[in-house]
């Protein structure tokens, strides 16, 4: 079992919340739960609500991206685990009795969280709450449809962001739902990884040989769509782009000469810094190579899989007025 720094294996989502807000005066934690807030909650009266939140092991994701123009609160559950129902419904609960116009509950596309978030929405308008659910699938590794659909990845970070520019200028739950929706489907994600993850306590959730890489696998350690021999960073972003734009792929992002986009080169916890820049440079050159044009480009890491020595990119099509939100 690989080494971890934590205090225990059982403690280690709530030791790594209590980090975070310790460290963070603009943070509370909700007692008796797993729910990171905003602590100037009177703030958001009259304004949407923003919920996000997942298992844990993906920080930042979601608590590092609490604040003004960002999430107003974030409900964890153990590592790689979907939060409790109870514990969703009581930021709910807490966002609305400060006042709220309506709260948005954005979700990454997984079983578990869409069905927790989904039962505390339901069990929240019953007691007469105004609530929204966005569900964030945004990987593009998949070439034929997938019943569950495609995985909520790192584009999730945009969406937060795009909500919270969106709710901070005073628009509607309504306006925020459609202009986020609208965002969510212009975007992709892959993800490309050198070694596995491993849950604090248990074993790797894979192997991968010396010499190979995984395209396509998921933050949670899930299967990618195919092994390869490590190739050079380069020819590595290359493969990436060329599978996210496929015209094959069912997922892919159709990309043309001309289009702007935002880029997030995403560090899934492991790779070093100096690796990451040599994959962002890479990543800007093929994309102008093949006309993109580049809007914006965020490196680092955003949503990481515990300790993965990986990378994945993230490409969200913009106009003048998405680029503003972001």
């Amino acid at each position: 079992v690989p080494k971890k720094l934590v205090n225990s294996v059982a403690s280690c989502a709530d030791d790594a919340l209590a980090g975070l807000v310790a460290c963070n005066p603009g943070l509370r934690l909700l007692q008796g739960h797993r729910v990171v807030l905003r602590a100037d909650l009177a703030a958001i009266r009259g304004r949407v609500a923003l919920l996000s939140g997942g298992g844990s092991g993906h920080e930042p994701a979601h608590a590092g991206y609490i604040g003004k123009g960002m999430l107003t609160g974030v409900v964890a559950g153990a590592v790689f685990t979907s939060p409790a129902v109870g514990s969703i419904l009581a930021a709910i609960r807490a966002v609305t009795q400060a006042g709220a116009a309506g709260t948005l509950l954005i979700v990454k596309n997984y079983t578990g969280d869409r069905l927790n978030f989904g039962l505390a929405l339901e069990r929240a308008r019953a007691e007469g709450a105004d609530v929204r659910m966005v569900v964030v699938g945004d990987d593009s590794a998949f070439t034929a449809p997938k019943k569950a659909g495609r995985r909520g990845l790192c584009g999730t970070v945009l969406v937060h962001k795009v909500a919270g520019a969106l709710a901070e200028a005073g628009a509607s739950l309504a306006e925020i739902v459609e202009k986020v929706s609208a965002a969510t489907k212009a975007m992709g994600t892959l993800g490309l990884s050198l070694s596995p993850c491993s849950v604090p306590g248990s074993k790797p959730t894979f192997r991968l040989a010396d010499d190979e890489m995984e395209l396509g696998l998921g933050i949670h350690g899930e299967a990618g769509v195919r092994r390869m021999k490590v190739l050079p960073a380069e020819e590595a972003v290359e493969t990436m782009l060329a599978h996210m734009t496929d015209p094959s792929n069912a997922s892919r992002l159709p990309l043309s000469p001309g289009a702007s986009v935002v880029l997030v080169v995403n560090n899934l916890g492991g790779l070093s810094c100096l690796e990451l820049g040599i994959v962002a440079g890479a990543a800007v050159r093929r994309l102008e190579s093949r006309g993109v044009r580049i809007a914006r480009a965020l490196v680092g890491s955003f949503m990481t899989a515990l300790e993965m020595a990986g990378v994945s990119l993230t490409l969200m099509l913009v106009d003048e007025e998405l680029v503003k939100l972001i």
